[in-house]
């Protein structure tokens, strides 16, 4: 019997180390787990009808994200942790509205880990899809609009944490590089427009592009995850990316004023409704045409995460997505 204890104890030690080596999107219903590493994305405390504590958690890895609840029995076996945090966690995989749901027994704090090993990444050659970026800049032709963005493009500190960003928390291009893969899809959607409507002022719909989200940079901040910064949350990328080229033109001797309103109502109109969160509505060409390619990138993008996060699932139809107002049929 000791002996069969020791096998039973190696083959559980075998099969936690490679659980240990496991991501998010490998684990199935009924895995037990443990020195399971997540990063914590989101927290929220409730209690049940019986009056019983529990907390609601997203945990997150470069291949993606998964609920967790820790019961009120469990709670006592839990480290104390915040959003951003890296845990180490032994539990159970569970189904929850035919999705995996983690029951967590046990949580500690894990320390020394890369961040890389846990922020998603574009699978995009981001130097490339900058070099298209650049082509861009570089062709505007307007001087007051070319001295706009060379105050960007001239900044290294800058372009670092552009070529880095994410262009979003969750819903399209949440990913290191994201930012700049949004942006190049967008230019090269532009440049056919372009073509069809030669009336379109080129060089102000580049900037416009270039410059419509330059407020995540501020709204987001990347440590071991993708969260929303204070700033983010009380202003919002469009006020924040206002203030910030409203800034910088303050620096461009004799901007023309029609055309620093020009640039600004790009950024303030580009979500296109008031209802998602422009304070006006798009009402110049290239503010309609830049809403409609903004809109057309970020949906595009969610299309494909949803068919290809749900290609195995052996079910026709996702459930219903809430960017596109519909499911997406798989086959």
């Amino acid at each position: 019997m000791g002996q069969l204890s020791l096998i039973e104890e190696v083959a559980n030690h075998k099969k936690q180390q490679s659980m240990k080596n496991k991501v998010i999107k490998d684990l199935n219903a009924g895995d037990q787990v443990a020195n399971f590493l997540a990063v914590v994305k989101d927290i929220k405390k409730g209690k049940t009808m019986q009056n019983k504590d529990y907390i609601d958690l997203v945990l997150s890895d470069k291949s993606g994200e998964i609920t967790a609840k820790i019961w009120e029995d469990n709670l006592n076996n839990c480290d104390t942790f915040e959003i951003g945090d890296i845990i180490s966690l032994g539990g159970k995989i569970n189904t929850f509205k035919d999705k995996n749901q983690l029951i967590i027994t046990f949580l500690q704090k894990a320390n020394n880990e890369e961040t890389s090993d846990f922020l998603p990444e574009s699978e995009k050659d981001i130097d490339k899809l900058f070099k298209i970026i650049l082509d861009h800049v570089n062709n505007v032709q307007n001087d007051h609009l070319k001295k706009l963005l060379n105050i960007y493009f001239k900044d290294k500190d800058f372009l670092k944490r552009f070529k880095k960003a994410p262009a979003a928390e969750r819903l399209h291009h949440a990913y290191v590089g994201g930012f700049v893969e949004h942006i190049s899809e967008m230019l090269e959607l532009a440049d056919s427009l372009c073509a069809n409507y030669p009336r379109i002022d080129r060089d102000l719909l580049t900037v416009g592009i270039i410059f419509h989200d330059i407020g995540k940079l501020e709204e987001l901040g990347l440590n071991h995850t993708i969260y929303r910064t204070i700033p983010g949350a009380l202003i919002g990328h469009l006020l924040l990316g206002a203030i910030m080229i409203d800034k910088a033109i303050d620096s461009i001797e004799d901007f023309p004023t029609e055309l620093r309103v020009k640039v600004l109502h790009l950024i303030a109109s580009h979500h296109g409704k008031l209802e998602f969160g422009s304070p006006v509505l798009p009402q110049t060409r290239e503010a309609v045409a830049l809403c409609q390619i903004d809109d057309l990138s970020t949906k595009q993008n969610v299309a494909d995460k949803v068919i290809f996060a749900n290609q195995d699932s052996g079910v026709d139809f996702s459930d219903r997505n809430f960017a596109l107002e519909t499911k997406l049929y798989l086959k």
